[in-house]
């Protein structure tokens, strides 16, 4: 797995539920004021109470390291490879990428997609197996979907959705966005007759939010002519 993902999945194991935290700033003012705010919130009395002190001592590690994250640090090797012998600790490599996938809640997925913008380029990337998804493997997108024969072609996904599609009873309260994150996270949900493959459904648990926003847009920049259903 490529050290991005593994870093964004150790993020969510060291993040704090519970204490609340601004929006970070980044000037050399706004982090002193952070920390010594944090510091003051999360007293480390020892000898008054030692449970709760080492409880505020982890929460304060897990809050300086996002803030550090946030204002552009770069763990290196050893820091990174450390925070992950840490993680698996308490969490398995699978719960890890589990709690950091989109899922197959088509409506809580598209709340979080209004908040991301969506790269078609590298959503093309992540179609063709180019760049690995969160899993740390490639997808097999384009290995179904330039045969068709086994499943509708990527040319004209757009076009098909937006002028077929939609036009069944059964989706015309659909936007055209819902029906795509459908078809990704949920694909047994409609099967589009006269093809021989099966989309499989894991997709929903190897795609983070702002992977399966590229995806998206990447098929809503295929907007080719059709020349039959």
């Amino acid at each position: 797995m490529r050290r991005q993902y593994v870093l964004s999945l150790l993020i969510l194991v060291f993040s704090l539920t519970g204490v609340a935290q601004e929006e970070a700033g980044c000037s050399a003012g706004e982090l002193a004021q952070q920390q010594s705010t944090l510091a003051s919130f999360l007293a480390l009395d020892f000898a008054a109470d030692i449970d709760a002190a080492l409880a505020n001592l982890f929460r304060l590690g897990a809050l300086y390291q996002s803030m550090a994250l946030q204002c552009g640090y770069a763990p290196n090797e050893v820091e990174v490879d450390r925070l992950l012998e840490q993680a698996l600790m308490f969490a398995s490599l699978e719960d890890l990428i589990a709690a950091q996938s989109v899922g197959s809640d088509v409506g809580a997925i598209l709340l979080e997609l209004d908040e991301v913008y969506g790269d078609p380029l590298q959503g093309q990337l992540l179609y063709n197996g180019l760049e690995p998804a969160l899993s740390g493997t490639a997808l097999g997108c384009s290995g179904c979907h330039e045969n068709e024969a086994v499943a509708p072609l990527t040319a004209g996904t757009w076009t098909r959705v937006n002028d077929i599609r939609l036009a069944l009873p059964q989706f015309a309260d659909y936007s055209h966005r819902q029906f795509l994150v459908e078809s990704v996270v949920q694909p047994m949900a409609y099967i589009t007759p006269d093809y021989a493959g099966m989309m499989p459904e894991f997709y929903g648990g190897q795609l983070t939010v702002q992977q399966l926003a590229d995806l998206v847009a990447f098929l809503d920049s295929q907007d080719q002519f059709l020349q039959d259903g």
